[in-house]
């Protein structure tokens, strides 16, 4: 009875490391793409690139909702195109939260980031804005579908500018 009951509690310790195991495999994945859009990002502000972050989002055959989909893409591709002339200094970001749902394919990214808009050498506009990200599990793996608009705070100048 002993062993069986050992062997039971091994198993649930196996089980459970497996699947603690996944979580975190899956964790990985949505911050390796978020690392991407980063780096995508911030690329497309240098070279005026609004199709940029394309490849990063879900589409709607795929799961994704189209208001969520205006609410992130578009707004960036808004912000890339007011920039003309300008270029994006992003001074900090950082991941201030991930929940994975396996199950369900989705997951939530809160992130906070500090950046400026420098114009002729001059920041011409600074905030610091925090954001919750929605990403979907598709083919083509962790893909953002929607967002809430970024809630921006320690605002210096004013955008776009004049």
């Amino acid at each position: 009875m002993k062993m069986i009951m050992g062997l039971a509690v091994l198993s649930l310790f196996v089980i459970g490391g497996a699947l603690l195991t996944q979580q975190g495999a899956e964790e990985r994945a949505v911050l390796r793409v978020i690392d991407e859009v980063q780096a995508a990002a911030l690329n497309g502000f240098q070279f005026n690139n609004p199709a940029a972050l394309d490849e990063y989002f879900a589409t709607v055959p795929e799961g994704a909702v189209a208001a969520g989909l205006v609410q992130t893409q578009q707004a960036y591709k808004n912000f890339v195109a007011k920039l003309a002339g300008s270029t994006v200094q992003f001074h900090s970001f950082d991941i201030k939260a991930i929940e994975v749902h396996e199950s369900a394919k989705l997951a939530k990214v809160t992130y906070r980031l500090h950046f400026s808009v420098v114009r002729n050498g001059q920041a011409i506009f600074s905030a610091v804005g925090t954001q919750d990200l929605a990403l979907l599990k598709t083919p083509r793996g962790w893909r953002i579908s929607g967002g809430d608009a970024p809630q921006l705070e320690n605002v210096q100048g004013v955008w776009p500018s004049r």
